[in-house]
């Protein structure tokens, strides 16, 4: 009815309207007041508006549809289920959805007639296709309705006339629902020829045209189409009318009354009329949307900063042939805020406590073969154990149930290719570079269970600083990371041998080369100066991979080793990785590294250390978000030493990794893990020892 009417009538507006909801599938006439197309119809469009102060109750009830989506057939008839947007926080998306419908809408509902869902070809055809009208549908407005189509068209082709303002496209706009997997939308069209399905043949096309070009009313989805052939719920068509019926007032407002006839605002009238109840709806839910918003916008954490974090909570043990470990129940927590200031920007606070037990000598507190070190009258004696098998959930964890800041950076964009990070505190390296590794997480709760299986060692060695990473993008497959980092544990002395320039410090090049979408390989060079008792990998002194005759170079640099008779001297080291990456598939990921590194403890003699590893990792293997991983390699090892070193063997101390994590659900997860040491501390003298661990996470 409405579409004969609105035809005859001539109405440009109205006419494209509904000629694009022909193209949408809408029922036909005297099926108008169907709610919904069927539980397989697709929402084609929905109207995304700004809200500008001026906006009456109206034009904000349609400003809501685009957060509402579709009305679902089998949904309570006191909801309408929505569709969740990119930004709209979890409460406003609860206060959409619980929103009852007024009474008025519920009784229109109820007394609406409703049309059976026709079969799919039926649909098809009829979204293809227009049916010339027959002879026994022609009324006397037919050769009315046919000169005042061919006006429109002429007036459609024709340019704005003299003396009107220059029709600029409304910020309101006729949207089409997200895709999945979307995050952004198409912008606003400049030319009907943009939309890559829409071609000059179709039937609508001087109708989109219209609204597309003259009237700026219609966008496409984000793959640049415009996808006529979806079904479109009254709901949504309410909120797109109202679109273009706001458009009607601005050009009345302008003084552009001969662009709108008096026929066109008596249909406008109507067509408000006829929507009243979808628009009474979606008026009742912007309120309480509204009223939501300001809620969270007074409790909100701050305007610029946000919030997350995880737990991790893990209960491990270590076995071995004369190895006395109890299972221990260890924890980790750690709060990150995250801000921008100008939207290009991020700043980044990281908070950490936890309660397991490491100086430095021990791995997460377990009793492991390693190297004994005693006084020159031997009344004194400790055991360094190996680093070997350092778990994930103790890094940052050694704090004594204390909350300390341990990470921050700002970083900032200077130009399209160049990012600068400015790090505080003991900021680790792998922050700001790319990682090539199936197994690496940026949460140490949610992947890799050991710290070595987790990223190259490498990183580990000139890691835990304050200063300068930069990021330059060479092209769009080839990245440079370089940056100097000072020790963090020393940076903020003001004593000789510390500070920023004169204490312990990191240097750090890579060049990361994605070859294909799949295949991606990376070098790595590093430059490590670390004051006495400060070499190692392990984060600048927190203990974390490595055997104790690597990380001690034989037993001449430890922390504390003054105590011991052992002089403490600053040691260099140059190092070279390589690294590759490879997605077999979009869940079978191959990785693996291989690195040397030349030591110099200064005036005393020269090193070399070796490391190398395979991973593999199969996502999503039993459950969505899951991990099955599997690491193979060699922790760092020491296979020759200058200067006083103790007797020391060079067998190769394999580390082999297997753990499964259960994405339980998006926050949630349970990993149970395994890490066989064989040759630890690099002698088969001694027995294999087995580290496993049961891992939950918990983030927010």
């Amino acid at each position: 009815m409405l579409k004969n009417t609105c035809l005859n009538l001539g109405l440009r507006y109205c006419s494209v309207l509904f000629s694009c909801a022909s193209v949408l599938s809408l029922a036909p006439a005297g099926a108008q007041e169907q709610r919904s197309v069927g539980a397989d119809a697709v929402p084609a469009a929905t109207a995304s508006l700004a809200v500008p102060e001026s906006m009456t109750e109206i034009d904000k009830a349609a400003k809501s549809a685009s957060l509402l989506g579709r009305s679902e057939p089998d949904a309570p008839a006191n909801t309408v289920t929505s569709t969740v947007k990119p930004g709209l926080s979890a409460g406003v998306q609860e206060s959409v959805q619980a929103q009852p419908e007024p009474e008025a809408a519920r009784a229109a509902e109820t007394s609406s007639p409703t049309v059976a869902e026709e079969p799919a070809q039926s649909r098809t055809a009829q979204s293809q296709t227009v049916a010339p009208q027959t002879a026994q549908n022609q009324t006397a407005q037919t050769e009315t309705a046919q000169t005042q189509t061919a006006q429109i068209q002429t007036a459609e082709a024709s340019p704005t006339p003299p003396g009107a303002p220059a029709l600029t496209p409304p910020e309101r706009a006729f949207l089409p629902v997200a895709l999945p997997n979307d995050r952004a939308t198409m912008s606003q069209l400049t030319s009907v020829s943009e939309l890559a399905d829409v071609q000059p043949t179709d039937w609508a096309y001087q109708a989109l045209q219209s609204l597309v070009e003259r009237y700026g009313c219609i966008i496409g989805y984000p793959d640049g189409t415009y996808q006529g052939q979806r079904a479109l719920t009254r709901f949504e068509f309410a909120a797109g009318l109202n679109a273009c019926l706001i458009r009607i007032d601005e050009l009345l407002a302008a003084s552009t009354a001969d662009l709108v006839t008096k026929e066109e605002l008596a249909t406008r009238d109507r067509l408000r009329a006829e929507f009243a109840n979808e628009l009474a709806l979606l008026r009742g839910r912007m309120d309480g949307l509204e009223a939501r918003v300001a809620e969270l916008e007074v409790n909100q954490f701050s305007t610029t900063m946000s919030l997350s974090g995880s737990a991790i909570l893990a209960a491990s043990n270590a076995f071995g042939d004369g190895l006395d470990n109890q299972v221990v129940a260890q924890y980790r927590y750690r709060l990150l805020l995250n801000g921008s200031f100008t939207g290009e920007d991020n700043l980044l606070l990281g908070l950490y406590a936890g309660n397991a037990v490491g100086d430095g000598f021990d791995t997460a507190g377990f009793d492991l073969p390693g190297l004994e070190v005693s006084d020159a009258d031997g009344t004194r004696s400790e055991l360094i154990s190996t680093q070997e098998g350092g778990l994930t959930s103790t890094i940052a964890a050694t704090t004594d149930n204390d909350l300390f800041f341990l990470a921050g950076a700002y970083s900032f964009p200077v130009g399209d290719q160049l990012l600068v990070n400015v790090a505080v505190g003991r900021t680790p390296y792998y922050f700001f570079t790319p990682i090539l590794n199936g197994l690496y997480t940026s949460d140490e709760g949610t992947g890799a269970i050991g710290t070595f299986a987790r990223l190259d060692p490498g990183y580990l060695l000139v890691s835990g600083g304050t200063g300068l990473v930069f990021n330059f993008d060479i092209t769009d497959s080839l990245q440079l990371t370089a940056g100097y980092l000072a020790d963090g544990g020393s940076v903020g002395d003001s004593a000789a041998g510390s500070g920023l320039f004169n204490g312990g410090y990191g240097v750090l090049g890579q060049l990361t080369w994605d070859i294909t979408d799949s295949f991606s390989v990376a070098g790595m060079y590093v430059h490590d100066y670390a004051r006495g008792g400060r070499f190692g990998f392990n984060n600048n002194g927190l203990g974390s991979t490595g055997t104790a005759i690597a990380n001690t170079l034989a037993g001449q640099d430890l922390r504390g080793g003054d105590e011991f008779g052992i002089a403490q001297e600053p040691v260099v080291t140059n190092g070279y990785s390589a690294q590759f990456s490879w997605d077999i598939t979009p869940e079978l990921i191959l990785s693996g590294w291989f690195g040397t590194y030349y030591t110099r403890l200064i005036e005393r003699g020269d090193g070399h250390i070796l490391t190398y590893a395979l991973t593999f990792a199969v996502r999503d293997l039993g459950q969505d978000g899951s991990l099955l991983g599997l690491a193979v390699g060699a922790e760092p090892y020491l296979t020759r030493m200058g200067g006083d070193p103790v007797d020391f063997d060079v067998d190769v101390p394999l580390h082999i990794e297997v753990f499964y994590r259960y994405q339980i659900n998006d926050n949630i997860s349970i990993t149970p893990g395994v890490i066989w040491l064989t040759a630890p501390n690099q002698s088969e003298d001694n027995p294999d020892a087995v580290i496993a661990t049961l891992r939950t996470t918990f983030e927010f």
